[in-house]
């Protein structure tokens, strides 16, 4: 499968980098302490113009570490021009990394990393290592509950209040979260803001029309409250595009959405184990979700394990419940009664 690329008209001069790198590379490689050395940004996805920088990451034994980074580098770090080209030079302790949880824009940096020197394979072993456990299109859970957060309460809200300028404000970061959900339904890593929307556009799988999507979701119009009407009506129109994407290729079955996914599987576990040890909850989600909605309800803690109180949630109306939870609740009480649960 093809992975999201650059795709730009402006000239690119990647082979001019590549020329410079190699020039350097002894440079870099002949320092005590430099374990591996791997190509980052821009130009290890393949496109380079006069606005770029090489970005190098330097692998160091842990004493080489300390001694650079308490003000004693053999070469300036950061930002740095070095001849005719400008450098940003990165250290990381290896040892360390090797520990470290990486998040998932460092991890989307280092899927596109080219590795420039090696010796002993050690970076080869990391990476592996690293990008062993790709995203997976369910834990677009929490950038989808993010979006419709923004998009929905946070949009009805200041539609309703007519500061419209406030209420773009809540759709764009709506935007945002509904774009790195879209990688995450392509199993991709989420890229750094920068380049967020440019790759969206090559990813394997979007939404039909994209390029006519993302103007809608990005565009503020006049600033009317008819301008944030409509960009909210184009942002759940994507919204449930992604939603029933995911579903289709996960759990076909499903009756909700992703967003819901998390608090449904939990009640399904309070039910299929009655009484549930307390053990296998904390395995899933900590105790104190007990104590909101809709748990509080009808799930109580007894000593070591978690009663459900069966009459409680039967009889429970979904509609004095907040929206949210209430779709849950018919959800499950649908299944109950129909005998899947």
């Amino acid at each position: 499968m093809t992975r999201p690329y650059v795709n730009l008209t402006s000239r690119n001069r990647i082979q001019d980098f590549q020329n410079e790198i190699s020039r350097r590379l002894n440079d870099f490689t002949s320092l005590d302490g430099v374990i591996g050395i791997t190509l980052n940004g821009g130009l290890s996805r393949g496109y380079g113009d006069e606005l770029s920088e090489i970005d190098l990451v330097l692998y160091l034994e842990t004493g080489s570490y300390t001694l650079w980074s308490s003000g004693r580098s053999p070469l300036p770090l950061g930002i740095t021009l070095i001849g005719d080209y400008l450098y940003d030079i990165k250290i990381l302790d290896l040892e360390e990394e090797q520990q470290n949880q990486w998040d998932s824009v460092a991890l989307w940096d280092l899927s596109y990393a080219r590795i420039l020197y090696d010796p002993v394979g050690r970076i080869t072993t990391l990476i592996e290592a690293k990008l062993a456990d790709p995203p997976r299109r369910l834990q677009a859970e929490g950038p989808l509950f993010q979006c419709w957060w923004y998009f929905r309460l946070a949009g009805d809200i200041w539609i309703h209040r007519g500061d419209t300028v406030q209420g773009h404000a809540m759709l764009n970061k709506a935007a945002i979260q509904l774009i790195e959900a879209l990688f995450t339904a392509n199993c991709e890593y989420v890229p750094h803001e920068k380049w967020l929307i440019h790759f969206s556009r090559s990813l394997a799988w979007t939404p039909p029309d994209w390029e006519a999507l993302l103007l809608a979701i990005m565009g503020t119009g006049d600033f009317s409250r008819q301008s944030l009407i409509t960009r909210q009506a184009a942002i759940e129109q994507v919204w449930e595009e992604i939603d029933a994407y995911i579903i289709s290729m996960e759990r076909p079955e499903y009756k909700l959405n992703v967003m819901h996914i998390t608090f449904f599987d939990l009640l399904k576990l309070l039910l299929t184990e009655d009484p549930l040890p307390v053990t296998e909850w904390t395995k899933h989600i900590s105790l104190s979700v007990l104590s909101g909605e809709p748990f509080i309800r009808f799930a109580s803690v007894h000593q070591d394990h978690i009663i459900v109180d069966k009459d409680k949630l039967l009889t429970l109306n979904p509609e004095k419940l907040y929206s949210w939870y209430s779709a849950i609740i018919k959800q499950l009480l649908s299944e109950i009664r129909n005998g899947v649960l």
